[in-house]
């Protein structure tokens, strides 16, 4: 009865697949009807483990617009449209600005930090 219940396919390493089988005798990875779906499952999850993507979850919705404004600003460089003076002013705002984020982020963490050791010293 526990054979019907796991996938029939057997390992890279020669060990049988302990997975849940579907309708088709096989698990997920394993079922030759569902590669294309396996295949852009993986792509999807590649591209959203992408170190783009994870940058792009940490950003500040706030700083999302300096950043675009920044990536234009490189490709105008690039394409001669933009002074390199102009591009150059821009990425030392870009960082100045990002300095303060930073620093406003540190401060706040801080503050939790005393915070929470404030409750812990007094409960000793």
């Amino acid at each position: 009865m526990m054979d019907s219940v796991t996938c029939s396919a057997t390992r890279a390493d020669g060990q049988p697949c302990q997975g849940k089988a579907g309708a088709g005798g096989f698990c997920f990875a394993h079922d030759p009807a569902l590669r294309e779906k396996r295949r852009a499952a993986y792509a999807t999850g590649g591209r959203n483990k992408a170190t783009p993507r994870r940058l792009d979850k940490l950003m500040p919705a706030s700083l999302r617009p300096v950043l675009d404004h920044l990536y234009a600003a490189l490709e105008e460089t690039h394409a001669g449209e933009l002074d390199a003076r102009q591009a150059s002013a821009m990425a030392s705002l870009a960082g100045a600005i990002a300095k303060l984020f930073e620093s406003t982020e540190l401060e706040s963490r801080l503050q939790a930090l005393e915070a929470l050791e404030g409750r812990h010293g007094t409960a000793r």
